[in-house]
C-alpha cells in the first residue's frame, strides 16, 4: 500500500511536494522523537551487540561520524542522536556481514549501491529500534574516502530516484594516517589516529556544539560526482 501510494503521488509533483511539506512537519517530527526516545533507552544495549558481531566477523572497524563526535567530544552518544555510525574498508565487504548481524538479532532495514556495492555501498541494521549505519570506505594513499547519499537540490529523494535513477552521490574525503584504540562505553574500540584532523575535516570547529550544523550544506570536505548514482533499497 506505502509504495502504491508513493507511486501515485510521483506522478502529481505538486501534490507530493505538498504531502511531503505536511509530512515533515508531522509524522516525520514524531518519529524522529520517538527514534530519539529509543535510543537513549537502547544504544548502550545495541553498542554491546554491535561489538560481538564485529568480534565475530573479525574486520577491522571504527567509529565514525556522529558516534566518533559524541565520544571524543562528550565521551557518551550525543544526546539527539538517533544512530549508531561505524566505518568498515570496502573491500572487506562480503555476504558474511549481514549473516552475522542477523545471528545476533538485527534486522537489515535498507542499502545504498554504486555500480551493485563495488563502487560504494551503505547499509543499516536495526536491533531494539536503535540502527547501525555502516559506512564503507576506501584508502587512497594518505586519504580515507567514503560516500554518502543524498537527493537532488530541489527535488524530493523519490523524484530524485525517478528522474535519475538514483541518488546523487556525495564523496567525502578525510586525512588518513591510520588507527587508534580509544575506550568509550568500557569497550576500546578503534578511532582514527588524528582524530581531530578526521572530525575537522567534516565538521570544522567541532569542538564547539552547533545545533544548526547540516551535513549537507555546511561539511567541506565533500563534492558530488557527476556520473554516479547510488541504487536506493529498503527491506
Amino acid at each position: 500500500m506505502k509504495q502504491y501510494v508513493k507511486k501515485f503521488l510521483l506522478r502529481y509533483p505538486r501534490v507530493y511536494d505538498v504531502v511531503l511539506q505536511v509530512y515533515k512537519q508531522t509524522w516525520w517530527r514524531y518519529k524522529q522523537h520517538k527514534a530519539n526516545k529509543d535510543f537513549q533507552a537502547n544504544a548502550n544495549e545495541v553498542f554491546g551487540k554491535l561489538l560481538q558481531v564485529m568480534q565475530e566477523l573479525d574486520l577491522v572497524w571504527w567509529i565514525e561520524y556522529g558516534t566518533l563526535l559524541g565520544a571524543v567530544r562528550e565521551n557518551d552518544f550525543l544526546s539527539h542522536d538517533v544512530d549508531i555510525d561505524i566505518g568498515i574498508f570496502l573491500d572487506t565487504y562480503s555476504v558474511d556481514i549481514e549473516q552475522i548481524f542477523i545471528k545476533y538479532g538485527f534486522k537489515k532495514t535498507r542499502s545504498f549501491l554504486v555500480d551493485d556495492g563495488v563502487f560504494a555501498r551503505e547499509e543499516t541494521y536495526e536491533y531494539a529500534g536503535v540502527g547501525v549505519d555502516i559506512f564503507y570506505f576506501k584508502v587512497l594513499q594518505d586519504k580515507l574516502i567514503g560516500y554518502g547519499f543524498r537527493a537532488k537540490d530541489g527535488l524530493s529523494p523519490a523524484h530524485t530516484i525517478q528522474k535519475y535513477g538514483g541518488l546523487m552521490v556525495r564523496e567525502i574525503t578525510f586525512p588518513y594516517s591510520g588507527f587508534t584504540e580509544y575506550e568509550f562505553k568500557n569497550f576500546n574500540v578503534n578511532i582514527p589516529k588524528d582524530f581531530d584532523a578526521h572530525l575537522s575535516a567534516f565538521y570544522g570547529n567541532w569542538r564547539e556544539k552547533n545545533t544548526n550544523w547540516n551535513p549537507y550544506t555546511m561539511a567541506q570536505n565533500v563534492v558530488y560526482l557527476e556520473n554516479k548514482v547510488a541504487k536506493y533499497y529498503e527491506y
